[in-house]
């Protein structure tokens, strides 16, 4: 049964009720910070999720987010670029927006750079210059990386953004609970610039609700964005969107646009709206079915004794464990490529991280894929390591 909150959207300010969608009294705040011991991991702070959405824009959001919870810091380790998949994917795209934006021999400032893995591609793809901005980035977390320069701050204000000729941002919005600002922000600093790009990647909230996706739903996630919606944030913060498209088997949206349209108020064609709703509105029960689902075969495994591990320690990794209950001791360990990670514990669970080798050491019986972009590349290494094993994956 969906019931309603009353609040502000964060997208078109409106403060009649919205649709509550979803409820998870209790989550880690953070899925993606390193945690050293069991201990560490199972006390993790803990924060709640609830997404509403909003009648008038149709902008879904989590609206328990608590920013006072969260801790970005060079603890927070989310980077992909140990995938071979993820890596061609990341390399294509730095060179489709370099020579579709005529980047080569430009000066970009990449806002949340992370690990900066995103601005060494931009540089190799032609750009002369990478700025990485991030209050997390230093050059030692940076490494050897010719072209690309820290710059250690948040954009919260026009001033903030560096002096460049676009702007690249991968995986941000959904962590920030008050986008009008950020994109304000950005719109005032290229003010006079139609040559200056806004070049932005998050991931699809259609694909989320369409699979009953609770893997992919997070406290730190304060925005699910559809094609709709994101093109409705931007141009109502005064953008020109010259293209929303959808990319990466429909897991993230790619948003290119300029800062050359009028600001505006928020609101969303009617006929939009009622589509939006209808595919909201069933994301619980699409929830509960899948998480039955996996709580029959992993309790099936249980009896059988088999020897279960999950391929993916990030933030899928994290809720798909959390969600299980008392079942997530079937699961021996997780298994992932990032080598930052390894010898740590997930966030809420205590589960231990190790590297794909440990499979050769330990077999599994089942390993449970959390993201099927990379079924064929994991399948290869299982086949490698652990022969024999049953491999699943999360939305297949």
């Amino acid at each position: 049964m969906t019931t309603a909150v009353d609040d502000a959207c964060p997208l078109c300010g409106g403060t009649g009720s919205r649709p509550s969608l979803y409820r998870i009294a209790s989550i880690p705040a953070h899925s993606c910070l390193l945690m050293d011991t069991r201990e560490e991991a199972l006390a993790v702070h803990e924060g709640a999720m609830e997404l509403v959405r909003c009648p008038r824009c149709g902008y879904l959001a989590n609206r328990m987010f608590d920013e006072a919870l969260t801790a970005y810091s060079s603890r927070y380790e989310d980077s992909q670029a140990f995938s071979r998949t993820f890596v061609e994917y990341a390399r294509g795209l730095a060179r489709r927006w370099v020579e579709d934006w005529d980047l080569s021999g430009r000066t970009v400032a990449e806002v949340g750079a992370g690990r900066g893995d995103f601005s060494r591609l931009l540089v190799e793809a032609g750009a002369a210059r990478v700025l990485a901005v991030d209050p997390t980035i230093d050059r030692a977390r940076l490494g050897e990386a010719p072209g690309v320069e820290p710059v250690v701050r948040r954009v919260e204000h026009p001033e903030d953004l560096p002096a460049c000729d676009a702007v690249v941002m991968r995986h941000v919005l959904e962590h920030v609970d008050a986008p009008r600002a950020l994109l304000g922000a950005l719109r005032e600093a290229l003010d006079g610039r139609p040559d200056a790009p806004v070049l932005v990647e998050v991931p699809d909230a259609r694909r989320i609700l369409a699979e009953g996706a609770f893997w992919d739903v997070y406290h730190e996630h304060c925005a699910y964005p559809t094609a709709e919606t994101v093109r409705e944030l931007f141009e109502s913060c005064g953008f020109e969107v010259r293209s929303v498209s959808s990319v990466y088997d429909a897991q993230y949206l790619l948003v290119e646009a300029t800062a050359t349209g009028v600001p505006r108020a928020a609101t969303l064609d009617p006929d939009v709206l009622g589509r939006l709703a209808a595919e909201a509105d069933g994301f619980a029960r699409r929830v509960g079915t899948r998480v039955e689902r996996w709580r029959d075969l992993l309790g099936a495994a249980a009896d059988d004794g088999a020897e279960v591990v999950v391929w993916g320690g990030g933030s899928k990794g994290t809720a798909f464990l959390a969600a299980l209950g008392g079942l997530r001791s079937a699961v021996r360990n997780v298994v992932d490529v990032n080598p930052h990670v390894h010898g740590r514990f997930v966030a809420g669970t205590g589960h231990e991280i190790r590297g794909p080798e440990d499979l050769r050491a330990h077999p599994a019986d089942l390993v449970v894929v959390m993201n099927p972009v990379y079924f064929d590349e994991i399948t290869a290494e299982v086949a490698r390591l652990s022969p024999g094993a049953r491999i699943v994956a999360l939305g297949r």
